[in-house]
């Protein structure tokens, strides 16, 4: 059975995630492309040891051909490219376009400065004991 406040957090975890999805996919469609565009290149971003198709594959769990055609559409928006790598010309490595992706991240900021804001009504302390719990849940889905 879950505590009173255990039940609070689930019911706003799940509706900042239907906020989230939603506000992604408004996002993409400002940016021309789809939600699980703009997450895949959130995704790589986010993570500077994802960095071919193949761990961007392990990392979402979609499968190849769903990698392929997301980089493809990535790249054709001019967001990334995917150049052999010069070890092992079999490998191909996925290289970000920083000048493309900065717009997607001013409109990013916008988020995080909400969240700045949100975060100044809170202790040191407090926002510890958050950050612990996100951390420890973040892979739930």
């Amino acid at each position: 059975m879950s505590s009173p406040n255990g039940a609070r957090i689930q019911r706003a975890q799940q509706n900042a995630l239907v906020n989230a999805v939603l506000g992604n996919e408004r996002i993409a469609r400002e940016f021309g492309l789809l939600v699980i565009d703009l997450q895949t290149l959130h995704l790589l971003v986010l993570r500077g040891n994802v960095r071919t198709p193949k761990q961007l594959s392990q990392a979402t769990s979609m499968p190849n051909s769903t990698v392929t055609r997301v980089l493809d559409r990535l790249e054709s928006g001019g967001y990334l490219r995917r150049v052999h790598d010069p070890v092992d010309r079999r490998r191909i490595n996925i290289e970000l376009i920083p000048e493309a992706i900065e717009p997607v991240n001013r409109r990013y900021h916008q988020y995080a400065d909400a969240l700045s804001d949100v975060n100044a009504n809170f202790t040191e302390e407090e926002l510890g004991i958050v950050a612990r719990y996100l951390e420890q849940t973040s892979s739930t889905f």
